[in-house]
């Protein structure tokens, strides 16, 4: 075992348009996000994802080789970057996808299980966004998350992308099957509205539990967050500083959330402790909080964390990484 996340899903670059129609191309995708944050805040991340050899591509690896990200495939492809085209309107986000025979989902569920082979234990797991939409990588999610070891905590982030998705049937049926292994699944109001469009919000967040994972976390914008599990519903206020806009939110708690879990040395045989999921799930929330005061998914690093309570724990260390 070793305190590590792997982090399966999507890189990709957001070029964001302005009113006055300007693109401004900046690193981005849930899973890449959820990487960088973990790897900020001091902990070991290892990234499943396709890295391209263009422009794009070089500029990616970049990033999370400064933020200290493992990249679990070394060989760049030829095929071209992700992208999506983003539109800000009241500090939300709308999305345009161009992700059809791109790098980052390349990667077969036979190499992601090689190469997952070759890792000591982590202590955590996470699949999600569009790496449970675009094939082959879909697949090696469902493959991984099968495979994975009974002490490893299982993360499942839907990041639901309407656009992107297909045929939405099969979509949710990957996730119910993705469900019976996960111990904690973060969606939005949003993703529930598109996972199950006819339940109440609540409602269709116990219909998720039912499938076993033990804790719900639920986020809605700029509304408080909520944490379903066992006890009940437990509500955690939002701060309400100045939005910039709200890219990379969802995906900085998650990560805020994974780092908080392993720096603690805890994996999946923690998962009944109510009282360190309530801590985790607020650390988290102010890791989103920070990342929404910047523009795109910009996570702290853990120098700014010094005058956080949810992170005093936290100091600036030499922590190498574990060997990939």
């Amino acid at each position: 075992m070793t305190n590590a996340v792997v982090i399966l899903g999507e890189n990709l670059v957001d070029i964001f348009i302005d009113a006055d129609g300007r693109l401004t191309p900046i690193p981005g995708g849930g899973p890449f996000t959820v990487a960088r944050t973990v790897a900020r805040l001091g902990q070991h991340a290892y990234f499943f994802s396709g890295l391209s050899t263009d422009t794009f591509g070089v500029q990616l690896r970049e990033v999370l080789r400064a933020d200290g990200v493992v990249t679990a495939f070394e060989r760049a492809s030829d095929k071209p970057t992700s992208l999506a085209l983003v539109r800000a309107n009241g500090g939300a986000a709308h999305y345009a996808f161009y992700l059809s025979d791109t790098a980052a989902f390349e990667n077969d569920a036979t190499a992601t299980l090689d190469r997952y082979g070759r890792l000591a234990v982590p202590s955590a797991l996470y699949v999600g966004t569009l790496g449970l939409i675009v094939e082959p990588m879909a697949e090696a999610a469902t493959a991984l998350v099968s495979a994975v070891d009974p002490t490893t905590l299982v993360v499942v982030d839907p990041n639901c992308r309407p656009a992107a998705t297909g045929d939405h049937d099969r979509y949710r049926a990957r996730l119910l099957d993705l469900f019976r292994r996960a111990d904690v699944v973060k969606v939005s109001t949003d993703d529930l509205s598109f996972i199950a469009p006819h339940r109440e919000t609540l409602d269709a967040a116990r219909d998720i539990a039912a499938r076993g994972p033990r804790w719900i976390i639920i986020t809605d914008g700029p509304h408080p967050v909520r944490l379903m599990g066992p006890h009940g519903i437990s509500t955690f206020p939002v701060d309400d500083r100045p939005i910039v806009d709200t890219v990379g939110a969802g995906d900085t708690l998650v990560g805020g959330f994974l780092a908080w879990w392993t720096g603690h040395d805890f994996d999946r045989r923690a998962i009944e402790d109510l009282a360190a999921v309530t801590e985790a799930v607020a650390a988290g929330i102010e890791i989103a909080s920070i990342t929404c005061e910047r523009r795109g998914a910009e996570p702290p690093v853990m120098a700014e964390l010094g005058d956080v309570a949810a992170w005093a724990w936290l100091r600036p260390t030499n922590k190498s990484q574990p060997s990939p």
